[in-house]
């Protein structure tokens, strides 16, 4: 699976690399929402699976991604990654039809549990949507 890691903290975007790597997927990087807008345009770029992005973010934050995400991209996966799992933060992902949502705070059994449970809900339908893995 191809799999867009958005954050703009190298260090954490390398950790995540190595993990989703380690597990099987091929990973493309972006340090900022702009970033990744333009890979996900470029038809040079491998088709994108799934989409995992930090929520704070200095240009855009993930929930804007999420916006323009749906807007030019319909209903490729996305889950948002952060270290604030506020109520309203939940309640603002899950309007824009996020599909999954993952505290900070995670191993990388629990990230893989999360990409796993995305994926195999977006694959029975657009219905099928929901966010797993947070505690509030």
């Amino acid at each position: 699976m191809n799999i867009l890691v958005v954050d703009n903290n190298a260090i954490w975007l390398e950790t995540l690399k190595r993990g989703l790597n380690i597990s099987g997927h091929e990973v493309m990087e972006a340090m900022s929402a702009n970033e990744a807008l333009m890979n996900l345009s470029n038809s040079d770029m491998p088709v994108i699976d799934l989409v995992l992005t930090d929520y704070v973010m200095s240009e855009m934050n993930g929930i804007e991604l999420l916006k323009k995400i749906r807007m030019n991209y319909g209903s490729l996966p996305v889950i948002i990654m952060t270290a604030y799992a506020e109520n309203s933060l939940l309640i603002e992902a899950l309007h824009n039809n996020c599909n999954g949502f993952i505290e900070k705070s995670y191993s990388l059994d629990q990230l893989m549990l999360e990409v796993n449970r995305v994926m195999q809900r977006s694959q029975n339908g657009p219905c099928q949507n929901g966010i797993g893995s947070v505690t509030i």
